[in-house]
C-alpha cells in the first residue's frame, strides 16, 4: 500500500510540474506544490530539494514566487530555525491569489507598455500619411482597447467575488469561522 501511494505521490509531483509548465510557470513550482499537497505534515526546504532531487536555491527561489502567489504558507516550529511549508488546499483562493499577484500585473506591465509603443507611434512625424503608420495605430489602439475591457473585467471579477463570498456568509458568522472561503481585506 506504501509503495502505491509513493507512485501516486509521484505521478502528481510530475504531473503538476506538467501543468505548471504550460501555464506559463516553472515547473518546478507545480512539483513542489504537488509534494506538499500530498503530504500532512510541514515540509522543509531542504526534505523538499531532497525529495525533487533539486538545488536549494532552487526550491528557495520557487518558494518565494509561491508565497506571494498564496499556494503555499511558511509554517515555524517551535525550537527548529528550519524553514517549513505546507500547501494552501482552498484552490479558489489560490486562483485568486494568483490572478491578483501574478496576472493582474502582468496585465498592467503590458498595457502600459502597449500605451507608451501607441504613443511613440502618434508622434511621429508625418504618421497620418504612412499607410504602415496608421495601420500600426489602428491595431495598437485596438489592442490597448481590449487588454483594458480585459483589465477592467479582471478588477470587477476579483471585487465581485468578495462581495459574492462576504454576501454569502450566514448571519452571526465570523470571517474566521468560514475555513473553506477566506477573503483578505
Amino acid at each position: 500500500m506504501e509503495n502505491e501511494l509513493h507512485q501516486a505521490q509521484e505521478n502528481l509531483i510530475q504531473e503538476l510540474g506538467r501543468l505548471s509548465a504550460f501555464a506559463g510557470f516553472n515547473k518546478v513550482t507545480g512539483q513542489i506544490y504537488g509534494l506538499l499537497y500530498l503530504n500532512k505534515e510541514p515540509v522543509s526546504l531542504g526534505e523538499i530539494a531532497e525529495q525533487l532531487d533539486i538545488s536549494k536555491g532552487n526550491v528557495s527561489l520557487n518558494i518565494r514566487y509561491m508565497e506571494r502567489w498564496g499556494l503555499i504558507h511558511p509554517i515555524s516550529k517551535k525550537g527548529d530555525r528550519k524553514d517549513y511549508y505546507q500547501a494552501e488546499t482552498d484552490f479558489w483562493k489560490i486562483f485568486r491569489g494568483i490572478l491578483s499577484e501574478r496576472d493582474k500585473k502582468e496585465i498592467e506591465h503590458t498595457l502600459n507598455a502597449i500605451k507608451d509603443i501607441l504613443e511613440s507611434v502618434s508622434a511621429q512625424e508625418n504618421n497620418e500619411e504612412n499607410p504602415e503608420s496608421v495601420l500600426y495605430q489602428e491595431r495598437l489602439e485596438h489592442m490597448l482597447d481590449f487588454g483594458s475591457a480585459a483589465y477592467q473585467m479582471l478588477q470587477a471579477f476579483l471585487a465581485m467575488d468578495k462581495f459574492i463570498i462576504n454576501s454569502l456568509r450566514p448571519p452571526g458568522i465570523e470571517k474566521d469561522h468560514l475555513h473553506h472561503i477566506e477573503i483578505e481585506d
